[in-house]
């Protein structure tokens, strides 16, 4: 039986992979602050991961056999330079030492493509140096190089760096959520010249491949991305055109950071080749898929 710890389920990336997890008929054991969420396919699991004595017992507990690591602080805008991102990078390798000392055998976390230098635009595992330009992504790659030293001597780690994702449950303060949520209001989308381009990718499709690199022994870092840089500008207006409401957007109307780099795309040969994953949306696809969910999410509101 192959029995997954898993924290952070319940945010924008863990309902992602609960699904897959199920699909390859892990045991799930999950983690809430909160009051515990009715499952019928996950135990939910109430406690403080800023709490370690409290972790220890219950990993005593359950006896996993793997750890999908996905809690971290997360929201928009302050993520980067938050405090926090230090306490999470205590709890982690705290969280890290109590699974190995448990008898756990594979430990999965996910760091950020804010690991890299971005001034090099294309992304790779190998050949990319590593320059975090902020907080959060200095402290990922801290956990980064702690999971990866424990590798061996009966312990598997493998490390997802993720990069731009979408889908249906993300923040309306990222792109796309920031269109789609101003237009389903018949609001105009205001949107820089949209120049730079990113690597974004289905949240579905992200799971897949967390869970993919979970259920392997695949060991070091690996970009979770789609390979393909699309520019900013022509995401919000394949939007906006999906929505029907193009008349509403508004380009060029929010300056541009002087800081923000022309390119970040990651190279997804890695996470292609060894895994054998396949993305299933193409960006018209996730899309769509994204729109539908958000107006269901809005008329389910509205009922």
């Amino acid at each position: 039986m192959k029995r997954v710890f898993v924290t952070g389920g319940s945010g924008f990336v863990g309902r992602a992979c609960l699904s897959e997890l199920t699909a390859r008929g892990f045991e799930i054991h999950a983690t809430t602050r909160g009051a515990p969420l009715n499952s019928a396919r996950t135990q939910w699991h109430q406690v403080d991961l800023g709490k370690p004595a409290d972790i220890g017992s219950l990993l005593l507990r359950v006896q996993p056999t793997h750890l999908l690591h996905l809690a971290w602080c997360a929201k928009p805008g302050s993520f980067w330079t938050s405090p926090e991102n230090l306490d999470w990078l205590d709890r982690s390798i705290g969280l890290f030492q109590a699974f190995s000392q448990c008898g756990g055998k594979r430990i999965v976390a996910t760091g950020s493509c804010a690991e890299y230098d971005w001034s090099t635009g294309v992304c790779h595992e190998v050949t990319t140096p590593c320059r975090p330009s902020t907080l959060y992504g200095r402290a990922k790659l801290a956990a980064a190089a702690y999971l990866e030293a424990m590798n061996g001597h009966g312990l598997s780690t493998g490390w997802a760096r993720l990069f731009f994702l979408y889908g249906p449950g993300a923040s309306e303060q990222r792109m796309p959520g920031v269109v789609i949520s101003a237009l389903n209001r018949d609001e105009p989308a205001n949107c820089s010249d949209g120049t730079q381009r990113r690597d974004f990718l289905h949240i579905e499709d992200a799971g897949r491949a967390i869970v993919s690199l979970l259920d392997s022994d695949l060991a070091g870092p690996t970009n979770v991305c789609s390979g393909q840089a699309t520019q900013i500008l022509d995401l919000a207006t394949q939007t906006a055109e999906l929505i029907g409401k193009r008349d509403l957007l508004r380009i060029g109307a929010v300056p541009s950071a002087a800081s923000e780099p022309p390119l970040i795309v990651g190279d997804n040969s890695r996470l292609r080749d060894e895994l054998g994953w396949i993305a299933r949306y193409s960006l018209s696809q996730g899309l769509r898929h994204t729109i539908a969910a958000w107006r269901n999410q809005t008329v389910a509101k509205c009922a």
